[in-house]
């Protein structure tokens, strides 16, 4: 007799596991994964019929929670596999009845008041905005994952805002994702993200619901920008794209260049809602914020999405459902030229086997190619670290950085994508 399929949580509190303390008291875990701009969290809900959580158990405003979501025999008998969400501190508590029932919530943001709480008023000069994410990443006491190009900023200032709200804005102003994951702030180039092979295929029969939008209303074909140079005192216009649907942006810009960088970021940034998708499906593993995925069966909304957010949801009852909201990955507009999406042919998530650098990877996109996920990174460096460290010092650098200098040619060793199968990509 084949086993049923079912899904639950591991749950580590304050650094103890207590799985088994909460075994048949999880009415509910909602685990919510974003691309960017606001902070990764879940929802636990429990029964309390012994009215521990309103007494020994309380939870504590700050406590810290990490959670695993396990899925056996999902698809096919022995297919086992999981999610880890990361790790989050509690913020908000609550509790209701008859019969008696918590409800602990809990962000992804670092332990640290200075990091989301406290206001700071700083003028950052000469400086590029890795430098700043170092900077900010050392004072909340956590690492940095940087995956994008070197950007300058001349003059830059931070008003009355806390550390994560200031360097969400940064980020957003040059066209970079942030989030914070497992107790490490992550910036990357959405645009490479947008361009990454699909991890999946999603066909109409997938689907428990779907929500299709295409609109014109706050979408561009051209953005203009207006500043004055720094030195010369001369007033300057910059124009990008054309056409009649023309974006205005009131930011400061130090140079051309700047100028463009942040117009262009602007004008993308608004434009992902030209054509939105959202949906409901059965869990995949695959379904992880920052992957594509390609829709089909639908008609005219068919095509290549880049996942903003994704929703798990896992009940007491072993059953589990994901949500998404995506964006169509189509025209972006990068250095004043239009760029179209080649839509690639999905290949599968990969096994155990080789994979040779080439020019322009990173450890990011390659985890997100070869195991369905970029967050699984680190563990392609921890198998490979002495090929990577051993290759950046033959390229001068004094270390890899963790990883982020890689080179092309370098072969590394791609570890079991978990509960998949299939070759890795060369």
């Amino acid at each position: 007799m084949s086993r049923a399929r079912r899904a639950f949580i591991d749950v580590d509190y304050e650094h103890v596991n207590i799985t088994n303390n909460i075994e048949g008291s999880v009415k509910t875990l909602s685990y919510t994964d974003v691309a960017s701009g606001e902070s990764d969290s879940i929802s636990l809900s429990l029964q309390d019929r012994e009215r521990n959580w309103m007494n020994s158990w309380v939870p504590q405003k700050g406590d810290h929670i990490s959670v695993n979501l396990m899925f056996h025999d999902w698809d096919v008998e022995n297919d086992s596999w999981s999610i880890y969400c990361g790790s989050f501190e509690v913020d908000d508590i609550s509790m209701s009845g008859p019969p008696p029932s918590c409800t602990i919530g809990a962000v992804s943001i670092p332990r640290s008041t200075a990091f989301n709480e406290e206001e700071r008023t700083k003028n950052w000069e000469e400086i590029t905005v890795q430098e700043i994410a170092m900077e900010i990443a050392s004072r909340a006491g956590i690492s940095l994952h940087y995956e994008a190009e070197e950007i300058p900023v001349k003059s830059m200032e931070q008003d009355k805002q806390t550390d994560c709200k200031f360097l969400y804005a940064v980020c957003e102003k040059f066209g970079l994702a942030m989030k914070v994951f497992a107790e490490r702030i992550v910036i990357f180039d959405e645009a490479v993200y947008e361009l990454a092979v699909p991890v999946m295929d999603l066909k109409y029969e997938d689907f428990t619901s779907y929500s299709y939008k295409s609109t014109l209303e706050g979408t561009y074909t051209g953005a203009k920008i207006s500043y004055s140079d720094p030195v010369t005192g001369e007033d300057h216009i910059v124009e990008i794209g054309g056409g009649d649907r023309i974006k205005e942006i009131n930011e400061e810009a130090d140079s051309v260049t700047d100028a463009q960088k942040k117009a262009i970021a602007a004008l993308n940034n608004a434009n992902k809602k030209d054509t939105t998708f959202s949906g409901t499906i059965k869990a995949k593993k695959e379904l992880v914020a920052s992957n594509c995925v390609r829709i089909s069966g639908f008609g005219v909304p068919d095509g290549v999405y880049y996942l903003d957010k994704v929703v798990t949801k896992i009940s007491g009852n072993g059953a589990s459902q994901q949500s998404f909201e995506a964006h169509r990955v189509g025209y972006r507009l990068d250095n004043a030229k239009i760029l179209l999406d080649a839509q690639p042919a999905v290949t599968k998530a990969g096994s155990v086997g080789e994979y040779t650098v080439k020019k322009g990877d990173t450890l990011w996109k390659i985890a997100g190619q070869t195991l369905g996920s970029p967050l699984r990174y680190a563990e392609i460096y921890e198998l490979n670290k002495d090929v990577i460290e051993e290759a950046a010092l033959g390229r001068g650098k004094k270390n890899s950085s963790n990883g982020h200098w890689i080179f092309q040619g370098t072969v590394l060793k791609i570890p079991a994508a978990k509960g998949s199968g299939g070759d890795v990509k060369q």
